[in-house]
């Protein structure tokens, strides 16, 4: 992997535990939950897009 890769991995997986944590979280008004969920599940995508580019592009050579 070059270091390219390991940096779009660490970025996503950041946004994978910053997503999980935000969604983890209680408490707040109606619409501040509502807007936890979605920057939270925003973040997860993020994530997970990230993370699996970064290994499928690992083969990948300029």
């Amino acid at each position: 992997m070059t270091l390219a890769n390991f940096i779009m991995l660490g970025i996503g997986l950041l946004a994978l535990a910053i997503g999980t944590a935000l969604l983890a979280r209680r408490g707040g008004s109606e619409g501040g939950r509502n807007a936890r969920r979605i920057a939270g599940t925003m973040a997860l995508a993020l994530g997970a897009v990230l993370s699996i580019s970064a290994f499928a592009l690992k083969g990948v050579r300029n």
